[in-house]
């Protein structure tokens, strides 16, 4: 399991060797099926665990006092961080920084296109 921790900007503190990729303002059910989405498109399987803390971790953010949550995923394909804080109408801003070398900032891009717009689940 990968442990996150809490920071105060949308920038992960490793940013300089990482891009921004992709991201967006979802609704806050639609964050797991997105986290399971990049997990698999990182080349690594989604622990329940993992998504537990995730979600607790999410609890004690907040975009107006600039309080995000840093979640690394580590995959065989790309490393990939998402840092992600609550909003104030209840929706989750999100946004995923890596290497683009691993091309996928095309398919994080529509990820949040389509969980912007439509309620996503697992099946």
């Amino acid at each position: 399991m990968t442990v996150g921790r809490h920071t105060g900007s949308p920038v992960p503190p490793d940013a300089e060797d990482m891009m921004l990729l992709g991201g967006g303002r979802l609704p806050a059910g639609n964050v797991r099926p997105l986290l399971e989405l990049l997990t698999m498109y990182a080349g690594s399987g989604f622990d329940p665990a993992e998504w537990s803390a995730a979600e607790q971790a999410l609890q004690d953010t907040d975009d107006a006092t600039g309080s995000w949550y840093t979640h690394p995923i580590l995959g065989g394909v790309a490393r990939l961080v998402v840092v992600m804080a609550r909003a104030s109408d209840g929706d989750v801003l999100m946004r995923v920084w890596g290497d683009e070398r691993a091309g996928l900032s095309e398919r994080i891009d529509t990820l949040f296109d389509v969980g912007s717009m439509f309620r996503m689940s697992p099946t």
